[in-house]
């Protein structure tokens, strides 16, 4: 068997047979695909063989690479795959699982927001950063009836998400489409652009918050941020913990816990005196924990 013609159930069963025997789960950089198919370790080769078996095998787990993409876009995924947080062949394996569940619940949620996708699509313009940073805006009128002005800035890590400054100005423009609209949208093109597997956050951060209703819950609770009394006033009545909120459901995961940062640095709890200039200053920020949904997601 020509391994170029290997299909990916193929490829797959290949991962599970050798999982099976192996459980030690062995690096990839330690392994090969000969050309009937098998994984096997490439110390049990002659040195001669070894890379032309490593390339069989890079080769092969590449067509368990999302198949909508171009073939360009998926080489490259798969090169930033191995050489970051990919070691072992399982590890492998539950990255291209958990891409394949966010593309599809991906999938859904466009499904489910069409019209309001379809807004944003023609009403605004996407911009990926070198590390991330992505915006998302646009500005216009109907016939002078209608205006718009929209602004969505964060930042994309695979694993680190950051809400830097999003809002939304004009008539009528408040069932657009919602920030957890943006989010996805802006997930997507910003692992397209990185050509990253999609990945779901640990992290969310509700970076230097100006929002004064947010600003009033946080110093209403200022001598201390772990009681269940704060989550519930900043997920429950506050815009930005109530976006945060929706962002999460929309992409199946669930709150863990709150950090609340002052000036850059954790805090259980701060001097009141020192909150005067808060607003101003932007000083605060909320780390919202956040891990996958088991109902939704393999763990």
């Amino acid at each position: 068997m020509n391994p170029t013609s290997t299909s990916t159930e193929e490829t797959t069963r290949a991962i599970e047979r050798y999982l099976t025997d192996n459980p030690g789960d062995e690096s990839l950089n330690a392994l090969g695909m000969t050309a009937d198919g098998r994984i096997v370790r490439l110390a049990e080769h002659d040195e001669c063989q070894r890379l032309e078996l490593h390339q069989m095998l890079e080769q092969q787990l590449g067509t368990l690479m999302p198949p909508e993409l171009d073939q360009s876009i998926r080489e490259r995924m798969i090169e930033n795959a191995l050489k970051t947080g990919v070691q072992t062949l399982g590890e492998y394996k539950k990255k291209i699982r958990r891409d394949r569940q966010i593309r599809n619940r991906l999938e859904t949620l466009k499904a489910d927001y069409a019209a309001q996708f379809a807004i944003m699509h023609e009403r605004t313009e996407t911009k990926v950063g070198r590390k991330g940073e992505t915006e998302t805006g646009g500005c216009g009128s109907i016939y002078g009836i209608a205006d718009w002005d929209y602004h969505f800035s964060n930042e994309f890590t695979r694993t680190h998400w950051k809400f830097m400054s999003n809002f939304k100005r004009g008539t009528n423009v408040a069932r657009d489409f919602f920030m957890s609209n943006v989010i996805t949208y802006q997930l997507e093109w910003t692992f397209l652009d990185k050509r990253w597997l999609l990945e779901l956050p640990t992290a969310i951060e509700r970076c230097k918050i100006v929002n004064n209703v947010t600003l009033d819950v946080l110093r209403h609770h200022h001598q201390d941020y772990s009681t269940e009394s704060f989550r519930k006033d900043f997920l429950e009545t506050t815009h930005n913990g109530k976006s945060t909120v929706r962002v999460a459901q929309d992409l199946g995961l669930k709150i863990a816990d709150l950090t609340v940062t002052y000036c850059d640095k954790p805090v259980k709890a701060v001097n009141l005196d020192a909150l005067l200039d808060a607003r101003s200053e932007k000083t605060f920020s909320v780390i919202v924990h956040v891990y996958p949904d088991p109902s939704i997601y393999d763990v």
